[in-house]
C-alpha cells in the first residue's frame, strides 16, 4: 500500500523534526531525566507501528501510530509540564504541510495528547498503540548518570531492565511485556511502586484494541 504522506522513518530524515526531538531531550537531560532521544523516540514509533499493524492490518493507521510515537515528547522544548499538549501541537505544525488529510493530522495529535498518565485517555486505536509502546519502554540505555543509580529509584529501576519488549498474543488476545529485570540492581516490586500509574494507563489502551494486558518479568506472568 503506496502512502501519500511520509512514513516515520522518511520523516527521521527532516532536519527540523530531528531538531526537536534532540533538542527537547537536551531540556530534560538538563532536568536530570532519563534519554527521551532520537533511541526512546524510534523505539516507541516501531512498536507502537508494529504492534498496530499485527492487530489489525491497516498500514495506514499502524504508520500513524508510528509518526506519533516519533514526535510524541518533542513538546519538552516548551516545559515538562503539560508536554503531551504542546508536542501535539508542534507535530501538527511540522506535519501540515507534508501530505496528511485532516483526518491523519488529528489521528496523530489525538494520540500524542493524550499519551500522559495525569490527563490523556487513549481512546483510539493509533492512541492505545501509542501509550503501550511509551510506557512499556523500560531499559538501562536509557539511564544517563550511571553513577547515581543506587540513589534515584527512577534510574535504578531503569537501569536494572535489561531488555523489554512487547508480544502480541492475537489468538489469546493479548499483549505482554516481556522484561528481564537484574534483580540484584532492583527489587521487582520496585518497578511496580513507580509504574503503577503507566501499567494501569497500559491496561486501559490494550483495552480500546479489544486485548487483555499482561506482563512476563524473568520469564514468570504476572
Amino acid at each position: 500500500m503506496e502512502l501519500e504522506f511520509p512514513t516515520y522513518k522518511e520523516l527521521l530524515k527532516d532536519k527540523k523534526i530531528l531538531y526537536y526531538i534532540n533538542r527537547a531531550d537536551y531540556f530534560l537531560e538538563r532536568m536530570g531525566y532519563t534519554d527521551h532521544g532520537i533511541k526512546h523516540a524510534t523505539w516507541v514509533a516501531e512498536n507502537a507501528k508494529n504492534l498496530l499493524l499485527k492487530i489489525t492490518g491497516n498500514v495506514r493507521i499502524s504508520e500513524l501510530a508510528g509518526i506519533a510515537g516519533l514526535l510524541h515528547d518533542i513538546g519538552h522544548v516548551i516545559s515538562r509540564h503539560d508536554h503531551a499538549q504542546s508536542s501535539a501541537l508542534l507535530a501538527y505544525e511540522l506535519l501540515k504541510n507534508k501530505g496528511f488529510l485532516d483526518d491523519d493530522l488529528t489521528e496523530i495529535t489525538f494520540a500524542i495528547g493524550n499519551h500522559e498518565e495525569e490527563t490523556g485517555m487513549p481512546v483510539t486505536e493509533v492512541a492505545a498503540a501509542l501509550v503501550i509502546a511509551d510506557k512499556s519502554h523500560v531499559s538501562r540505555t536509557r539511564v544517563r548518570n550511571k553513577s547515581d543509580i543506587f540513589e534515584d529509584i527512577h534510574d535504578r529501576v531503569n537501569y536494572a531492565v535489561l531488555s523489554s519488549r512487547l508480544e502480541v498474543e492475537k489468538e489469546n488476545r493479548i499483549i505482554r511485556l516481556v522484561l528481564k529485570i537484574d534483580t540484584k540492581i532492583s527489587d521487582i516490586l520496585d518497578y511496580f511502586s513507580i509504574f503503577q500509574p503507566r501499567m494501569e494507563m497500559c491496561r486501559k489502551a490494550t483495552e480500546v484494541l479489544g486485548f487483555r494486558f499482561r506482563m512476563r518479568i524473568n520469564d514468570t506472568d504476572i
